[in-house]
């Protein structure tokens, strides 16, 4: 049984990864995701305005890759022979989009005990102090082994318990990853600048979780859309009025709310029914709340510094369209990332 860190059924292969002295030498190093790839355009207008008063152009090199989660961003630094002393971490468009767990009961209730395991904070502590009692303490199970090709996760074949079990055991994966990370890149001198990602509240008719529904609540929420489409928005105030005990985590309930908060022109509340309409489907097509939290979160108790992506969206919202995909915003809202990324950048390479 090989020695584990976590109880993840899966690792990526070695021959994903390798080396990359471009990547290595490089003074800045964008990674990430789709996030991290859309900055791809304006590398070069952020090296010249970084590089005023340098006696050579500062180096920026982007290695993201299209949905390229944190697990595999991690890996990919890993096999790096020398970290760049600044790194802009712009990630969290690709989490919940690779399928990674086993889909048989026997396997399945052997990979649940193991996470039961590694939930212990006791074991925790000793398999980090020493990684050869991870065998006596997590049962043996098969582990995937990740080609360089991302197999999509199919949610449409995912039961609602089974679709929340794979969140909350990567929601628990991709804290103690993203913490390890960014501790290790701090004890290598290494300054992070994280660029926190736009939530992508545009995204609608996500998967409705079957235990969260039914006949007499599908019936209530078509009368409620019926409504809004007829721009009857009293009508539809009195009916969320009276479902609103009724009905629990159902995504469809918050996106008909979120519209309906819209047509009042009441923004906040329109926006925080788009974050809990995002949070309750049984899907996840882009930037997810609650990894956008992590995010915030661990920047903030490791003293990382933010670019906050999320926010320049979010000042918009109502205004005009915000992203063109869903995992691509509009070009009219990267001047200013660009700015804030150009102001950050050159208050870290002042301490290099």
């Amino acid at each position: 049984m090989p020695l584990r860190d976590d109880p993840a059924p899966y690792k990526l292969s070695d021959s994903v990864y390798g080396p990359d002295d471009i990547a290595s030498n490089t003074d800045v190093l964008v990674i990430g995701d789709d996030l991290g790839m859309t900055l791809n355009p304006y590398i070069g207008e952020i090296t010249t305005k970084l590089s005023q008063k340098l006696a050579r152009p500062l180096a920026i090199y982007n290695i993201s890759a299209k949905n390229e989660s944190l697990f595999r961003t991690i890996e990919k630094v890993s096999k790096l022979t020398k970290v760049p002393k600044i790194i802009i971490l712009a990630t969290g468009f690709s989490e919940m989009q690779e399928e990674l767990y086993p889909k048989s009961n026997k396997e399945l209730n052997i990979n649940n005990i193991n996470f039961k395991i590694y939930r212990n904070l006791y074991i925790q502590s000793f398999i980090k102090l020493y990684p050869n009692l991870s065998k006596l303490f997590y049962l043996n199970e098969n582990i995937k082994e990740l080609e360089k090709q991302v197999t999509p996760l199919d949610y449409s074949k995912l039961s609602a318990k089974a679709f929340r079990s794979i969140f909350d055991k990567e929601v628990l994966l991709y804290q103690h990853r993203l913490e390890s990370f960014l501790r290790e890149l701090r004890k290598k001198g290494v300054n992070v600048l994280m660029v926190l990602p736009p939530i992508n509240i545009e995204i609608s008719n996500l998967k409705v979780c079957e235990d969260t529904t039914n006949d007499k609540i599908e019936k209530a929420l078509q009368k409620l859309d019926n409504l809004l489409e007829q721009g009857k928005t009293k009508e539809g105030q009195l009916l969320v009025e009276s479902l609103d005990k009724k009905i629990v985590a159902n995504t469809k309930y918050h996106q008909l709310k979120q519209e309906l908060y819209r047509k009042q022109g009441q923004i906040t509340k329109s926006y925080e029914q788009a974050l809990l309409k995002l949070a309750f489907a049984c899907e996840v097509e882009s930037s997810h709340p609650v990894f956008t939290k992590i995010l915030e979160r661990t920047a903030i108790n490791q003293n990382i510094d933010i670019v906050d992506f999320q926010q320049i969206i979010k000042e918009n919202y109502m205004r005009n369209p915000l992203f063109v995909t869903k995992k691509t915003p509009q070009d009219i809202y990267y001047p200013k990332l660009v700015n804030e990324l150009v102001i950050k950048l050159k208050q870290l390479t002042q301490l290099q």
